[in-house]
């Protein structure tokens, strides 16, 4: 692959220092012209706005402040009054908060010529913008006892130019020029050998055609992108859950209309998520899981009355970040409502009747009846009566109804008592019940503590076998505070295991005992989550269960 040298390269290089040199000169002489008009308009302006500046001193910063912010918005001007002290008493650029931080005023430049003279005028590269600033300042009140400073200010072009790199570039110019070539040279075949890949030309053809070749195929391959994307922007518009895709930066690169409309018309691709919502919730999220490369869950509010549950999951790509899965939620939590509403309905409505079934029961028993109908009725009465209390019990803690008393328990000394209370139900089952406690104490509500540890035992013992075991194991670990029950009873066949903590289901089980209302572990469940602990249970069909129940010391329920 050969490249001609490009005729005229020497004189195109001089041409340019020349030009270079002409317009520093050019640049400079106007920019001198451009400051001393800037000078002569602050000037002007000082003296027209001096009569209205020294009222303002004796007035607070505010007022101040608001009226000089006018004088600055017209004139396109910095605004600053100074008290004789030097202090700032109202500057257009500071917030009145604010002017406690600003330095002392008094020995500035333009300042002290205005005490000495009447007026000051000085030029230098403002702090504030670093950008060259030509300041004016005018003393207000009398000579000898002045009552403060207006000062003016505004940015002007730096006349001043380093000639010392100019004459340095006019030397090096000469030798860029022999070297631009070379590189240039080098360059093209470094371009070529990168291209030659997407092209079927030789590697010795010409550049131009190789670069042809190279965009027809780079052109081709975006449209097969663009499809592919409007291929996923399609299937993504028939999904009822809106999904953001995220880059690294927290830009949206895609967004179907289902996440506008439950969140925000804003959600646009190209933009800032930060830009487009102000939910600091779903950005906090967003920042843990790209952060952190783990799914995170949070839930808002969205648009016409939406409750959304939010998940974001980072994701395994070099370009996006994360995704965002919005599903509203409004409705399921209705029912949600409902559903207790009528849990706590029906446990209420069940009271009257089951006291009037309880007295006929007793009435019956008086008139000497049918001592079997009798027994029948009573023992049904008195397993609905427990369902009713159960149900009311649940349906209280769902709704967050129930109050915890706190105060720090001997888990161990609490978990003695629970087993002394229902040592005579294992001794009638033949089931033995065994402790394992070590020293623990925690901040808890005692009596729900003691209510779950009761329903865990008194399960583990009724699904027990005649021999069997119960123990019950109190751990202090560094999370916290472990109550471990497992017993060696029928255990609970695989396909139950995740749904023993639903409400009213019970394991049907071929043989073996199946009384109970299907509530006491939805209870133990919630009660346990409100006194923020965590449950677990694992079990096999014939051999046994073991349910574990977690709390951390360090966390408050």
């Amino acid at each position: 692959m050969r490249f001609r040298r490009s005729p005229g390269w020497q004189v195109g290089v001089a041409t340019a220092l020349v030009v270079l040199a002409g317009t520093a000169l050019i640049v400079t002489a106007r920019a001198s012209r451009a400051h001393g008009a800037d000078l002569k308009r602050l000037i002007r302006a000082v003296e027209t706005l001096a009569p209205r500046a020294e009222p303002l001193l004796q007035a607070s910063s505010e007022v101040a402040d608001a009226e000089i912010r006018t004088w600055a918005a017209a004139s396109g001007l910095r605004v600053t009054l100074i008290l004789p002290t030097g202090e700032v008493h109202a500057d257009s650029w500071t917030l009145p908060a604010y002017l406690g931080r600003l330095e002392n005023h008094l020995g500035r430049p333009e300042v002290q010529a205005a005490l000495r003279q009447g007026a000051g005028v000085a030029s230098r590269r403002s702090i504030t913008t670093d950008r060259p600033t030509a300041y004016v300042a005018r003393m207000l009140g009398p000579t000898g006892h002045p009552a403060g400073f207006l000062r003016l200010a505004d940015d002007t072009r730096d006349t001043s130019w380093p000639w010392e790199a100019v004459l340095l570039a006019l030397a090096v110019g000469a030798v860029a020029g022999g070297l631009s070539e070379a590189r240039s040279r080098r360059q093209h075949r470094a371009v070529a050998a990168q291209l030659v890949g997407w092209t079927d030309l030789p590697a010795n053809a010409d550049p131009g055609a190789i670069a042809a070749e190279a965009s027809s195929r780079f052109a081709a391959e975006r449209e097969a992108q663009s499809r592919r994307i409007e291929v996923l922007r399609s299937a993504l518009g028939q999904v009822t859950e809106g999904v953001v895709l995220l880059d690294r930066q927290r830009t949206i690169r895609l967004c179907n209309s289902a996440a506008r409309s439950l969140l925000s018309e804003d959600l646009r691709e190209g933009r800032a998520l930060l830009d487009a919502v102000r939910a600091p919730e779903l950005l906090a999220a967003v920042d843990d899981a790209v952060r952190a490369g783990r799914e995170a869950h949070t839930s808002l509010s969205g648009r016409d009355g939406a409750e959304l549950a939010v998940r974001v999951a980072p994701l395994p790509d070099q370009e996006l970040g994360a995704a965002i899965v919005l599903r509203d939620v409004a409705g399921e939590r209705r029912l949600e409502r409902a559903r207790r509403a009528l849990v706590a309905d029906l446990a209420h409505e069940l009271r009257t009747p089951l006291t009037v079934l309880g007295a006929l029961a007793e009435e019956m028993r008086i008139d000497s009846l049918d001592d079997r109908l009798i027994a029948t009725i009573e023992r049904q009465v008195g397993r609905l009566t427990v369902f009713a209390r159960e149900l009311e019990e649940l349906a209280r803690i769902e709704s967050g109804q129930i109050r915890l008393d706190l105060a720090e328990t001997d888990v161990a000394s609490l978990a003695r008592t629970v087993l002394g209370d229902l040592g005579s139900q294992a001794e009638k089952a033949g089931v033995a019940l065994t402790l394992e406690a070590e020293a623990a104490t925690l901040r808890t509500d005692q009596v729900r503590l003691a209510q779950v540890l009761t329903n865990l035992v008194d399960n583990a013992i009724r699904y027990n076998r005649p021999g069997g075991t119960v123990r019950v194991q109190v751990a202090h670990t560094e999370a916290g505070v472990r109550l471990t029950v497992t017993d060696t009873g029928l255990g609970i066949p695989a396909a139950d295991v995740p749904l023993v903590f639903q409400r009213f289901y019970r394991v049907r089980r071929g043989s073996g005992p199946e009384e109970g209302s299907g509530l006491g572990l939805a209870i133990v469940k919630h009660l346990v989550h409100a006194l923020g602990g965590t449950i677990q249970l694992s079990s096999r069909e014939g051999e046994g269960t073991e349910v574990v129940v977690t709390f951390q010391t360090s966390v408050a329920p």
